[in-house]
């Protein structure tokens, strides 16, 4: 019997939504549908399921209206949409791995300072990565000296959190950064920076945290708030690399992260390019960004095997040059819906099936 199961694997809190009917951003019909058109049937599961040794997992599968819980071997083929903190989960993964099982996205967050190490080794990407170092007090220092505006960033965080933005005006260096309410709730703050130290809380952030400065990128504007676009770069069912889309993300006023969970918006690219690289055509952005978007990628699978699906974070100059910001190894899909782009929404669940469906008949 030809072996059609895929594995998905989520984090618990992902998996009890999928029974509950609640799973967020992660939109399960499009696994299904998938399933349907590539013909393999989806299997979703959590790695702490998994019982090595017998090579069998718990998961739970789409029978009629909801889902059942089945005792199944380990699918030869998993997409890894979960994100690990805990060495005894990697240790698991690992050991599937060498049980010969294929798992795409195997690791689904590297550190920034890795992802910028990696990218610096090619001389066509250098002029394209913000000048970036570790956020140690006299490097910060001296990247204040050479640059107007620097950014300091968490190695490790995603969606925007912990960042932080130095500027210099006239009048003296100042600070922006997110705190949260006793409400619960985060705001931005600004501060100024007497004779342009660092305060406590962040010489204390820096000692508790990894985190990296950079350069601020001179963004393209729209509305005067700077914008980025969100690349989801995946391989299909020829297991070649594809852009399947892209999506804008304009920051909010008053501050500096497109994030959408920080309050950024989405726009489709088309707008963004009329109202912040007016000498360049939608085309030509749009070929700029895929050329380069699949250089970044084809560069990290160097060194970082079993990349599948990832979404790219690019900025763009106001004279249409693209700029590498991060690489997400777990791409929340969801910006393309908010955008009203669902045919592209679609296929990003989509092309990881194919992918995976490739594998099998391997």
């Amino acid at each position: 019997m030809p072996d059609n199961r895929i594995g998905i694997l989520f984090n618990s809190n992902m998996l009890r939504g999928l029974l509950r009917n609640k799973t967020g951003h992660e939109a399960i019909a499009f696994y299904e549908e998938a399933g349907r058109l590539h013909g393999v049937i989806p299997c979703f599961m959590r790695v702490e399921d998994v019982n090595v040794k017998q090579m069998e997992a718990v998961a739970y599968i789409k029978d009629g209206t909801g889902y059942a819980r089945r005792r199944i071997p380990v699918p030869s083929v998993i997409h890894n949409r979960a994100i690990y903190f805990h060495s005894g989960a990697h240790a698991r993964v690992r050991s599937m791995v060498n049980r010969g099982t294929v798992i795409f996205n195997q690791v689904n967050r590297y550190g920034k300072w890795k992802l910028h190490v990696l990218l610096q080794q090619d001389p066509e990407l250098v002029p394209h990565l913000p000048i970036t170092t570790l956020a140690r007090p006299g490097n910060v220092a001296a990247l204040m000296d050479g640059y107007g505006a620097i950014v300091l960033k968490p190695d490790n965080n995603s969606v925007g959190r912990g960042i932080m933005k130095l500027e210099r005006s006239s009048t003296g260096w100042t600070i922006v950064y997110s705190w949260r309410t006793a409400g619960g709730s985060r705001r931005w703050r600004k501060a100024k920076l007497p004779g342009g130290k660092l305060p406590r809380f962040v010489l204390a952030q820096l000692r508790r945290t990894p985190y990296l400065v950079q350069e601020l990128l001179p963004l393209a504007r729209h509305h005067d708030r700077p914008f980025d676009l969100r690349v989801s770069v995946q391989r299909d069912g020829s297991r070649e690399w594809q852009i399947t889309g892209i999506v804008g993300r304009v920051a909010p006023q008053h501050t500096f992260v497109t994030n959408v969970a920080q309050g950024g918006t989405v726009h489709q690219l088309e707008e963004l390019v009329a109202a912040g690289v007016p000498h360049c055509s939608v085309l030509e952005v749009v070929e700029r960004v895929n050329a380069f978007s699949l250089h970044i990628v084809n560069r990290l699978s160097l060194s970082l095997p079993h990349m599948a699906d990832v979404g790219l974070d690019i900025g763009l100059t106001s004279d249409g040059k693209p700029l590498f910001i991060e690489c997400n190894g777990r791409d929340q899909r969801y910006s393309f819906r908010e955008a009203g782009l669902y045919d592209i929404w679609k296929a990003t669940y989509s092309n990881p099936i194919a992918y995976g469906a490739s594998l099998l008949q391997s």
